[in-house]
């Protein structure tokens, strides 16, 4: 039943702007820098009101980090209008942002002086077996974020419905892409994360999957 994916990273935040904010700031409450009127976001909607979706085949997938949500409120309001309230609004903790653990918000100087023992371990890893399968202490390694995406993209596809946004951030919208086109950890490492508002679209051309930019 699926025919298109719509992937949205958030919204400039606040933290985009200053990184410090992440010293003070839980992760998972930080806001937009412009939570009513981000230009990335609004022509986000614009863009996605092109592809004239039906809201009730529509289903809108959400982080559970405030940025997100923020930005779908801005993006689904601007794209549906009055009509967004027919979208079905789902949220999930599996889109949230890669978790650092003990050395969130901590600069790599920072975590050298702080975790000497770990942090050497963490260069041997990262030489030894590359940066994609290290987990951070009390946190999460980019593979298992990526695992979690997969869990994620079943939800989709069990879904009755044929559209799907899902906003995302920019590490978990690249472990989408990894893990729904079968993308290569090469792949992963060499791919930029990708603009903040920015929208990718996944469609079929044929019997294949493509993807592109809106």
């Amino acid at each position: 039943m699926v025919k298109t994916i719509l992937l949205v990273r958030h919204a400039r935040s606040i933290a985009n702007d200053d990184p410090d904010v992440y010293r003070k700031t839980p992760d998972h409450v930080i806001p937009l820098a412009r939570p009513h009127d981000d230009p990335a976001a609004l022509a986000a909607g614009d863009a996605i009101a092109r592809l004239q979706l039906r809201p009730e085949d529509t289903c809108s997938w959400c982080s559970t980090y405030l940025r997100c949500q923020q930005t779908e409120t801005l993006v689904l309001s601007r794209a549906f209008g009055d009509s967004a309230r027919a979208v079905r609004s789902r949220s999930s903790f599996l889109l949230r942002e890669q978790e650092f653990g003990d050395w969130d918000s901590l600069t790599q100087d920072e975590v050298a002086a702080a975790d000497p023992v770990r942090y050497a371990r963490r260069r041997r890893l990262t030489d030894n077996y590359g940066r994609f399968y290290f987990r951070y202490p009390g946190g999460e390694s980019r593979a298992d974020v990526a695992q979690r995406l997969t869990i994620f993209i079943g939800k989709v596809f069990r879904s009755p419905l044929s559209h799907h946004l899902v906003f995302l951030h920019g590490v978990t919208q690249r472990a989408f892409r990894m893990s729904f086109l079968n993308l290569s950890v090469d792949w992963f490492e060499e791919e930029p994360n990708a603009d903040n508002g920015s929208v990718l679209l996944l469609d079929r051309s044929g019997k294949r999957w493509c993807e592109r930019y809106l």
